[in-house]
């Protein structure tokens, strides 16, 4: 399997592991989702660097909503 295969796999088995084990502890906050899928993403992403032909726009995305999620709830009345 090739570099890019594995961390498309390894990426895919964690963020449903984590999305299930969420569920099956009862949490409803999207903030913890997001969190969770980001480290969850950038872990990964550091362990087995894939190659890029550009930028990472999926680890920019999750990185920006993450921090507006978080902004918005700490900011809340």
């Amino acid at each position: 399997m090739s570099p890019e295969q594995t961390f498309l796999v390894r990426l895919a088995i964690l963020l449903l592991t984590s999305v299930v084990s969420l569920s099956a502890l009862g949490v409803k906050d999207l903030g913890v989702y997001l969190g969770l899928l980001s480290i969850s993403y950038y872990a990964n992403s550091f362990i087995f660097k894939p190659r890029r032909r550009t930028i990472d726009f999926v680890g920019l995305g999750l990185l920006y909503y993450t921090g507006l999620l978080l902004a918005v709830a700490f900011n809340a009345p």
